[in-house]
């Protein structure tokens, strides 16, 4: 045991130094556990008409800070995600894809450099798909690079993104602008992610406007359609156009893309220390599902304009404790 005190009080000594650090460390930092579901009302489908699509879907993650040193941290962590679609409406020989799933596995470096700089670095592969089957194909790899700089009541930053949120692989420019004048005040955004305008009510009540841009690409590998032609060679058809008997990789049905954007009113109450029950309630300006192929381009007719709807989100967040703000 005495050997193992010194140990004990390093770490114990880093956690609190975490706990304690200043806001510009904490806004680096993800949640500690995040809990949240979705619900979207059924809407019509393009192809084939009558038919009408319901989505609900789930998420949950898990994030572990540790110090590595005064000015360094790393965030190891754990990301699930699901899309659960009912139908109704639909013609018999129409193949119904129920259920998607995503898994990561999310590392983020903070790093604190002088001049109030700061560098944050992450990296999350995972496997994302319908999990019929599990191949390479399922590989999803989304990366944030991220430079910020403190003002006194201000955080600027800029860097790059690359990642699925708009249902393909996209690189793209990122910008972050976090402003808090007063302690009831708050706007953030993450350019393209989210935007954000909190209001604080007796350090217990948060009220505000969101509007976010979500999405993920999930691997098809459901036996109706990947043992079918086109992607896979059957028995010709003479009275058909096509050759049945050659696979055609281009008309494929390899990944789903599914993203969307939502705008609306957003409620936060803090019930116990950091613990918070969050709500969102909204309506899409943005929402698509596309068939892929195997080379990321979308097959012929596989682009569905979903009809906007309403959103709405309940969620149980455990943040990171926060020092008592000022007045």
């Amino acid at each position: 045991m005495t050997r193992l005190r010194p140990r004990a009080l390093h770490c114990a000594a880093g956690v609190l130094w975490l706990l304690l650090a200043p806001a510009l460390v904490r806004a680096q930092l993800p949640d500690l556990i995040d809990l949240d579901a979705y619900y979207m009302p059924s809407v019509e489908l393009e192809d084939p008409r009558p038919a009408e699509a319901q989505v609900a879907s789930y998420e949950g993650s898990l994030n572990i800070p540790l110090v590595l040193g005064d000015s360094t941290f790393l965030v190891p962590g754990l990301a699930y995600h699901g899309e659960a679609v009912s139908f109704s409406n639909t013609p018999a020989e129409w193949v119904e894809l129920r259920a998607f799933h995503s898994f990561e596995v999310p590392l983020l470096l903070v790093q604190l450099l002088p001049d109030a700089w700061s560098l944050s670095l992450r990296v999350a592969p995972g496997l994302a798909g319908d999990f019929h089957d599990i191949d390479a194909g399922m590989l999803r790899v989304s990366a944030v690079g991220l430079a910020t700089h403190s003002f006194e009541k201000l955080v600027l930053g800029g860097g790059a993104i690359a990642s699925y949120a708009f249902g393909s692989f996209l690189p793209l420019p990122a910008a972050y602008a976090d402003w808090t004048p007063a302690a009831w005040f708050r706007a953030e955004a993450f350019v393209p992610a989210f935007a954000a305008v909190t209001f604080t009510i007796a350090r217990r009540v948060e009220l505000g406007m969101r509007a976010e841009v979500a999405g993920n690409s999930y691997a098809v590998r459901d036996a109706r359609i990947a043992q079918r032609w086109p992607c896979a060679a059957t028995v010709d058809e003479p009275d058909t156009a096509p050759d049945e008997s050659v696979a055609d990789p281009a008309q494929c049905f390899d990944h789903l893309a599914y993203s969307y954007g939502v705008a609306g009113a957003a409620l936060g109450v803090r019930i116990a220390g950091s613990l918070w029950v969050t709500a969102f309630a909204g309506h899409t300006f943005y929402r698509r599902f596309e068939q892929m192929n195997d080379s990321d381009d979308r097959i012929p007719g596989g682009v569905q304009d979903l009809p906007n709807s309403f959103l709405v989100r309940a969620g149980l967040t455990w943040r990171l404790p926060a020092d008592e703000p000022s007045p």
